[in-house]
């Protein structure tokens, strides 16, 4: 199990890593005297974070919301239909070769079309979420059901379990390693593709507020909005690996 001070020196090293670039970017553009709309100064945008932070927090909030009702919207559904095709022969002839060509489509030129079809209400953002949700949850998901060693199946029948037993007991423990690595993956692309759909048509979120700053030539702002952005990101993602550690302990030794 890994110590309190090498827990807190992998915590420290990324965030004194990040500080150092953001003092370059500062000298930088001070030294070569870049002017704030092509590329703002560090000190810029953290200060317009601090001055419109009841903004983006309220937006970002709004954003987080949607992010998360379309994650658990495409995780569940991904992690039932690779149990489905890890199973049975049937489904994984049939349905796999499907999810592999869907898989290969850019999903996020769905956009346009979900807001036709569904208006601009917040159900296109969480449908199209959960598509791109769905996918790798639903390959790495079904990696790892097939991985498990056929020989457990074998004990867990001797030892008279029911389905339910053999699947939270053993099949969904096995592959949950795997699963967890779907929901990181998705968990950052999610903020991308929420903040697309709310930039093409929306009243509200931290896509709005980036068309909003475009209008207005606000660098700053602009940048101020990417950092809450990947904010979210480093948080679910910090989630995600939070409760793997709780639900799967061994992992982290």
């Amino acid at each position: 199990m890994k110590s309190p001070l090498s827990s807190a020196r992998q915590i420290a090293e990324p965030i004194i890593w990040f500080a150092g670039l953001l003092l370059i970017w500062e000298f930088l553009v001070r030294w070569f005297e870049v002017p704030s709309f092509i590329l703002p100064a560090p000190s810029a945008f953290l200060s317009q974070l601090v001055i419109d932070h009841e903004r983006l927090a309220r937006h970002g909030l709004i954003t987080t919301k949607l992010i998360l009702y379309g994650f658990v919207a495409g995780a569940i559904p991904g992690i039932i239909l690779a149990y489905l095709i890890a199973r049975f022969r049937l489904a994984d002839q049939i349905l796999y070769p499907i999810v592999v060509f869907i898989q290969g489509m850019p999903k996020i030129t769905l956009a346009p079309l979900l807001l036709v079809w569904f208006g601009f209400a917040d159900f296109p953002k969480i449908l199209l979420t959960a598509l791109i949700t769905f996918f790798p949850v639903l390959v790495d998901s079904a990696t790892g059901f097939r991985a498990i060693d056929k020989r457990q199946y074998y004990l867990s029948r001797s030892m008279g379990a029911s389905w339910w037993q053999t699947f939270t007991k053993f099949e969904l423990p096995s592959a949950a390693p795997y699963i967890f690595s779907g929901f990181r993956i998705t968990a950052v692309v999610a903020v991308t593709v929420v903040i697309v759909v709310e930039w093409l048509n929306s009243q509200s979120g931290l896509g709005y507020l980036v068309l909003r700053a475009m209008d207005s030539s606000n660098t700053p702002l602009l940048f101020a909005i990417l950092m809450v952005a990947s904010m979210i990101g480093v948080v679910l993602s910090g989630l995600v690996t939070l409760v793997e550690r709780l639900l799967l302990p061994w992992r982290s030794v």
